[in-house]
């Protein structure tokens, strides 16, 4: 485990982002950070930012102390076992099972053998509380069941980071606990960081240690859910208002 900030941005608006606005901001291990903010505001651009899918406009962005905007192919690779990115749609191999689709990255990086490998991929279900079939393709699993194997298939090569881009769909109350549990469990068990992008602000009120709040009049950092509601800033106040 890296010790120290895991990710570290001075950074100006993502390429080809709209609202031309900068981020300063630093987390280490063991905390949830969630994004948040008004429909097309640009969460998801900078979280793939931050994740390092995309690249700043400027500044500097280092992630598990590289240095993201000068990374070759190669290092981009390795270091995308250390920070997981799953998309809003949490894709999957459509032409393989649930179970193979777990198990094909740690094959691929050759991280043990085939028995092992299986082995690992069924504790890693238990601990997400996977309960849907491992032998169905993923169009014939609900939307819960296929983030949560996309979550395992990242857990697989130990990450350090995960981002998460709007993981909240579903509409019952009870996967949505479990999935926030989820999310605290990789926190307090596997000292991992979790950054979310999010409109769940129940979540964000309970568990989040820093919030990132994106505005088309800015982007502010903000420690915890406390420091956020007492906010004085005007964007931040219409952003509650509306949402209460």
């Amino acid at each position: 485990m890296s010790t120290g900030m895991l990710l570290s941005a001075e950074a100006v608006r993502p390429q080809g982002e709209a609202f031309p606005h900068s981020l300063s901001y630093q987390t280490g291990s063991g905390r949830i950070v969630c994004l948040v903010g008004p429909d097309g505001a640009g969460k998801t651009t900078w979280l793939r930012m931050l994740a390092g899918v995309e690249l700043p406009a400027a500044g500097r962005l280092q992630l598990l102390g590289l240095d993201v905007m000068r990374l070759d192919t190669p290092a981009w690779r390795r270091l995308r076992c250390r920070a997981a990115f799953i998309n809003a749609s949490a894709p999957l191999l459509s032409v393989v099972d649930g179970f193979s689709n777990v198990m094909l990255p740690a094959l691929y990086h050759r991280l043990g053998t085939a028995a092992a490998v299986r082995v690992k991929a069924l504790e890693t279900l238990e601990f997400l509380g996977y309960t849907g079939r491992r032998d169905a393709l993923p169009a014939f699993l609900n939307l819960h069941e296929r983030l949560l194997l996309a979550i395992a298939r990242c857990l697989m090569l130990s990450p350090e980071l995960l981002f998460l881009d709007e993981p909240f769909h579903m509409a019952d109350d009870a996967c949505r606990r479990r999935e926030a549990e989820i999310y605290l469990r990789l926190k307090r068990e596997r000292n991992l960081t979790v950054l979310v992008a999010t409109h769940n602000l129940g979540f964000v009120k309970r568990y989040a240690d820093d919030i990132v709040f994106i505005h088309p009049q800015g982007v502010w950092p903000f420690p915890g859910w406390t420091d956020f509601a007492a906010a004085t800033l005007p964007a931040v106040r219409g952003f509650l208002d509306a949402a209460a």
